[in-house]
Parts: C-alpha cells; sequence; structure tokens
C-alpha cells in the first residue's frame, strides 16, 4: 500500500484525501493518503521524517511551496520555471520536485473548449498562483498576456520574467483600462474567498470573453458571478483544475492516470 499526503497550513479544508481515494478506488489500487499540517519552521526535518515513515508522496500546498522548491534535488522544467513545487517524490534517495498547478489548468482550459493560442489573456493576481500557472499559459502560445495586481511592481516583476520573444507579456493595475479586448480572463487572486472588493478595469469585462476562477466551491465564486452580470455567458471555476493537477500528481506517484470525469461525477454524488 502506498502512502500519500497533503502537506500545508492550514489544511483541514483540503479536498486533497477526497480526491486521491476515488483515484485510487476506479483504479483498484489501495493508498493511505493523509493530511499533514506543517509550519514553515523546521518543515526541512518536518519533510524528511514524513519520508522516513513510508510516504512516498506528497502534494504540497501553500505556504511551503517555494520551500518544496527550494528542498528538492531534482526539478522539472515546469517546476524550474515556476520557482515552487506541488508534487514531491524520491528516485534513488533524492527528492524531486514537479509543479502540475500550470498543466493541470490547461488540460481544464482544452476540454472546457477555452481557446489559448492567439488569444488576448488576461490573469488577475501576480502572487503565487499566478507564477505557477504562467509558464504553461505561455506554451500555449497566446498573443499576449496582460498580469493586473493591486500592487503594479509585483506584476511588472512578473510580467519581465516570462515576457519573451513568442508572447508578449505586460503588467497593468486594477483601475487602468486594458490596452486590448480580452479574449479570456483567468482570476488568480483570493480577494473574493476573503470579502475583499473585486477592484477591476471598466473594460476587463466583454460579450465575447471567458472566464476562469482558480477558485472554487459549491456556489458561483463571487468572481464569475461579476462576469455574468458584465455579460460574460462563459464561467468556470477552478474545481476542474483541481482534479486534473491532482491527476497528474497520482500518475507520477503510481504511473497511473485517473479518468478525472469519472472521478468528479463520483465526488459529486
Amino acid at each position: 500500500m502506498k502512502k500519500l499526503a497533503v502537506i500545508g497550513n492550514p489544511i483541514s479544508h483540503s479536498l486533497s484525501p477526497s480526491i486521491h481515494s476515488i483515484f485510487a478506488k476506479t483504479l483498484g489500487i489501495d493508498i493511505q493518503y493523509d493530511a499533514v499540517e506543517i509550519e514553515t519552521k523546521g518543515f526541512e526535518d518536518r519533510l524528511a521524517s514524513l519520508f522516513s515513515e513510508g510516504y512516498s508522496g506528497l502534494n504540497v500546498t501553500l505556504p511551503l511551496k517555494e520551500q518544496a522548491f527550494a528542498l528538492a534535488k531534482k526539478h522539472t522544467e515546469t517546476c524550474s520555471a515556476t520557482q515552487s513545487a506541488n508534487t514531491l517524490w524520491k528516485e534513488n534517495g533524492v527528492l524531486c520536485a514537479d509543479s502540475t498547478d500550470g498543466a493541470g489548468l490547461m488540460e481544464d482550459l482544452i476540454f472546457k473548449g477555452l481557446n489559448i493560442k492567439g488569444s488576448n489573456i488576461v490573469v488577475l493576481g501576480a502572487g503565487g498562483s499566478s507564477k505557477a500557472i504562467l509558464p504553461s499559459l505561455l506554451k500555449a502560445e497566446p498573443k499576449e498576456v496582460i498580469i493586473l495586481n493591486r500592487t503594479i511592481a509585483k506584476a511588472i516583476n512578473l510580467a519581465e520574467i516570462y515576457n519573451n520573444d513568442k508572447v508578449k507579456v505586460s503588467a497593468g493595475s486594477l483601475i487602468e483600462e486594458l490596452p486590448f479586448e480580452s479574449d479570456g480572463l483567468i482570476n488568480t487572486t483570493s480577494a473574493g474567498l476573503l470579502g475583499q472588493e473585486l477592484i477591476h478595469p471598466k473594460n476587463l469585462f466583454n460579450l465575447n470573453s471567458w472566464s476562469y476562477d482558480l477558485s472554487y466551491g459549491e456556489e458561483t465564486t463571487k468572481f464569475n458571478e461579476l462576469a455574468k452580470k458584465n455579460n460574460v455567458s462563459r464561467v468556470h471555476d477552478g474545481l476542474g483544475m483541481l482534479f486534473r493537477q491532482a491527476a497528474l500528481s497520482f500518475k507520477i506517484w503510481t504511473d497511473l492516470k485517473p479518468d478525472v470525469e469519472e472521478a468528479m461525477k463520483i465526488f459529486r454524488i
């Protein structure tokens, strides 16, 4: 039986144990998947103890993703680009790391028929969630990506990191008008979850754009509610991304990739 876990702080709210248990059941394999709360202080020692206790794979959530990246000795290309890790495992005693968030998002956008290539994309937020998805988003070759953030200096920093010859990446504030009509909106902020005001450019929404909020819940997210009020008809939350990034982690540990649609149907029962 494989011992797996998700680590972070807080962690009691995590859906990962339920999701991975469904994956294992549908694939007919036996796993133990726990939620383990870990402090940032003493993280390295606690991480080592988990592997010594027999855990063979770990998911990593806030606020430990950057620490996990720093401790790993081997990184995937995407992980190196994001400078954070959400998946850990060992190969021949070497701690390895990947970041599956961006790939999970892209798989979900494709499944939902939301086009990225040649599109003008707005990313709201310049924190860890934004950084985790940008490398994968840029690989899909949008025409332009603009990062909007309350603190524009953070958005400028990310734009400078990821701007390249193939895709123009720029930065803007939440109160200035966009320089283009957006084709797609990706909200990485937690403003809606925290009950904060959803500040945005007057021309953020348009009839032809789609909206994707990395947050999720039983009800429509605050950002997607706002999008609907502004006549955006195609709105999606991040539950599909959550399942798809989890499936990619599961495959790393087991060499088996779950059927995400089947798992989501079971989850909703």
